[in-house]
């Protein structure tokens, strides 16, 4: 199964990894949403090797590219499938079910995304396409099973994704953030990877490492990394199973200022006056100002 395929320019880099994987066909490829920087490459892909079933959702986007991607869809008469949430399917060992998008009507294309778990026997992979807060939030009222190993952040690491609320849920053991290296986005964003580092999730980032790689037997999980050197602890299902995180806000009942719980104001807080909050938006409602000085 392939997943996007970066800028139009990437097709071929893409293509030429697959084949040397030794794949001369794919089952799924499944494009998230239609932004250049996520389906560019596709219709390389797709009009060089094999392609079963694209899977994606109907949006009113009519740029060039992606009529290229729909066109190679068609020419090789592969089978178009609407993403719909709770369908399942399966590759060779592995199953995936689409979590989202929930509802339509959004701002921009990023919460289109098709999000998808990707399980593996006993190992899970959350792989969040550009997904916002929005539709963190409609896949969290749904109750969806969103617990996961590894996680894919969510537009590259950006504060618009991967909410406090959202990572409590996933609870993930690894974070992935793929990302342009000194890209024009200031991605990943400070706010997410301070998040990560709350939560005690290790995060590998493509700017840093460059193709990152995980490998699973349905129980063991590992990476490797293109480029630099990256401390990542083995790991076994189930060695993330805790939900006894510490708070990431942590409120002052006088000051009525919030901040992270890292944060040297709120390390210096009186039990008494501490109140703790699972989300930002929480804090907000709560009538609590960020703090100056960890910006939370």
């Amino acid at each position: 199964m392939l997943i996007d395929a970066g800028e139009k320019e990437y097709g071929k880099k893409v293509l030429k990894y697959i084949q040397n994987i030794g794949t001369n066909k794919l089952k799924y490829v499944i494009a998230t949403h239609p932004h250049s920087d996520h389906i560019g490459g596709l219709s390389t892909v797709i009009n060089g090797i094999r392609t079963e079933s694209f899977i994606t959702v109907e949006t009113d986007q009519n740029t060039s590219t992606w009529r290229n991607v729909l066109t190679a869809v068609d020419q090789n008469d592969v089978d178009y499938i609407d993403a719909r949430v709770g369908d399942r399917y399966t590759f060779g060992d592995a199953t995936f079910t689409i979590l989202a998008p929930n509802s339509s009507g959004y701002e921009g294309y990023n919460n289109y995304s098709v999000v998808t778990m990707v399980e593996c026997d006993q190992i899970r992979f959350l792989l969040t396409g550009d997904a916002e807060t929005q539709s963190e939030k409609e896949m969290l009222n749904a109750k969806a099973d969103l617990k996961a190993d590894v996680l894919k952040c969510g537009h590259h690491g950006s504060s618009t994704s991967s909410s406090a609320a959202f990572l409590k849920a996933v609870r993930p053991a690894y974070a992935v953030i793929s990302c342009g290296k000194n890209n024009d986005y200031g991605h990943p964003h400070r706010e997410t990877i301070k998040k990560l580092k709350l939560m005690g999730c290790t995060y590998l980032r493509t700017d840093q490492l460059g193709t990152i790689v995980a490998s699973t037997d349905g129980e063991h999980l590992s990476f490797s990394s293109e480029r630099g050197k990256a401390k990542i602890p083995e790991y076994t299902a189930g060695d993330n199973v805790s939900t006894d995180q510490a708070p990431l806000y942590i409120g002052n009942k006088n000051s009525l200022y919030f901040h992270y719980s890292d944060c040297s104001g709120a390390a210096t807080m009186k039990e008494k006056n501490k109140v703790e909050f699972a989300t930002r938006e929480e804090a907000v409602k709560a009538g609590y100002k960020p703090c100056p000085s960890c910006k939370p």
